[in-house]
């Protein structure tokens, strides 16, 4: 393709890197292979943070992106991890008084297209409904999210 993802992503711009995506995977590019291209771009995104240039709002918009783009490419990795059993099941979501989910979410897909069984509960989730969960599903792991910052 002559449009570079990467730059795409890099550069914020949301609809042109949907719409190459979408063409890549028309065109039968490996979904894999877009999705190491919007890793790279998030590298350089980081950097940008890192050195001043961009600030939370970028990392947020990128982050939200690549939620987009990792919903277009999903199809395509799922059928790569399908198997008669999961590998393990999953329980996950963001601890009671947060609504962030940007590493939540990320952390579920790339789960569950490696073949786990994974049991969103999304955010802001009371203790209670963890509890329910794990004892409903009976998973291998929990994963509680919660966002970190020093004050």
């Amino acid at each position: 393709m002559s449009e570079d993802l990467v730059a795409l992503l890099t550069d914020l711009k949301k609809k042109d890197v949907l719409r190459v995506t979408e063409e890549r995977l028309a065109a039968g590019e490996d979904p894999l292979e877009i999705l190491d291209q919007a890793r790279q771009a998030l590298e350089i995104v980081g950097r940008r943070f890192a050195e001043g240039t961009y600030f939370i709002s970028e990392l947020v918009y990128s982050a939200k992106i690549m939620e987009e783009l990792t919903g277009l490419v999903k199809p395509g990795l799922c059928r790569g991890a399908a198997r008669a059993a999961p590998l393990g099941r999953f329980v996950l979501g963001t601890v009671a008084g947060d609504l962030h989910d940007i590493g939540k979410n990320l952390v579920g897909f790339m789960l569950e297209v490696n073949g786990f069984e994974v049991h969103d509960l999304g955010v802001d989730v009371p203790a209670q409904a963890f509890v329910d969960k794990i004892r409903e599903v009976e998973p291998e792991i929990v994963g509680l999210s919660g966002f970190l910052t020093s004050i």
